[in-house]
């Protein structure tokens, strides 16, 4: 019981001290009894909590059990190592690939002339090349071991020594192979001979893997498709200098001729079928009109009682 407050206000100071601290004392056991029985009520017994310490770990092992076997397998590597290499070989392989791996098909010179124009190239190993009118050659950009180029049509070649290196014309009958020299080559599709003239150094003539002939300065060889016959001769005409321009010819066809006439002038020629094998020769200013052309030529065609009319502007017909 507590002491009313008058009577303990008047107690002594000192002795007022001793009681508090003995009340609160008291207060305290009195709560710590309390909260070790709650604690005491809350807890279960020891057999309790051991049973469901090992059900845990029991469910624990159970479920990692079965995590195991429905889960992939997974190999975990050190990726650091492997990704600092790969940044030092990628590069390496790119630039590789740069160095060896062609950027492209092979570029290739394509040159061409038209009616009645002539053209000088020079090619990459510093050959010239004098195209003719109507005529088309074409090459690599860089040569390989062979000096490989095509012709439809006629060109006179002056070509750069080189022994190591051999320069071949192909053509669509012949292939002409030299080493450094100068020669005419007259290869037009519409026609079926293929004439080649040298004027310096040898040219040695094939068709495929035959040997047609081999030639030395002045010679000429002329190659007619349809019955595979060569015929070699000498040629003295200005028609293998480079810079003449005039319309020579010897022993040709008319056809030949006729395709001559159309190379340097904007006509066509009609021939009859039945027109009779002729063997002219001679040689045309291109100066002169194409009427003025065709009546000189009339007067060639007389003993093969052959005629040239003119149709219109630009059609001529032998007759």
């Amino acid at each position: 019981m507590k002491p009313s407050n008058s009577r303990f206000h008047q107690l002594p100071s000192r002795l007022q001290r001793y009681l508090r601290s003995r009340l609160a004392s008291q207060q305290s056991e009195q709560q710590r009894g309390q909260w070790l029985d709650d604690l005491a009520a809350a807890t279960p017994d020891d057999d309790v909590l051991i049973n469901r310490e090992l059900e845990a770990a029991r469910r624990a092992r159970i479920l990692a059990g079965i995590y195991a076997r429905t889960q992939p397998s997974v190999r975990v590597f050190q990726l650091w190592p492997a990704l600092q290499l790969a940044a030092v070989l990628v590069p390496l392989l790119i630039v590789g690939a740069v160095l060896w791996l062609p950027l492209g098909p092979p570029r290739v010179l394509c040159y061409a002339t038209g009616v009645g124009e002539h053209r000088e190239v020079v090619l990459p190993d510093k050959s010239h090349v004098w195209l003719r009118p109507r005529s088309e050659l074409t090459c690599a950009a860089s040569f390989g071991a062979v000096r490989d180029v095509q012709l439809r049509g006629e060109a006179f070649f002056a070509v750069t020594k080189n022994p190591a290196q051999p320069f071949v014309v192909h053509t669509p009958k012949v292939t002409v192979r030299v080493l450094g020299t100068s020669f005419l080559v007259k290869a037009y599709p519409q026609l079926s001979i293929t004439t080649v003239h040298v004027r310096t150094g040898r040219v040695q003539v094939a068709r495929q893997d035959t040997l047609l002939g081999l030639l030395r300065p002045h010679d000429q060889l002329v190659y007619t498709s349809h019955n595979q016959q060569v015929k070699l001769s000498s040629n003295e005409f200005d028609d293998t200098l480079p810079s003449s321009r005039m319309l020579t010819f010897e022993q040709a066809s008319l056809p030949e001729i006729l395709l001559l006439l159309e190379n340097y002038y904007p006509i066509r020629f009609t021939l009859r079928r039945d027109a009779p094998t002729v063997a002219l020769t001679g040689t045309l200013d291109p100066a002169l009109s194409a009427d003025q052309v065709t009546d000189v030529l009339n007067v060639l065609l007389q003993r093969h009682h052959l005629r040239i009319t003119k149709r219109s502007t630009a059609t001529y017909q032998v007759e």
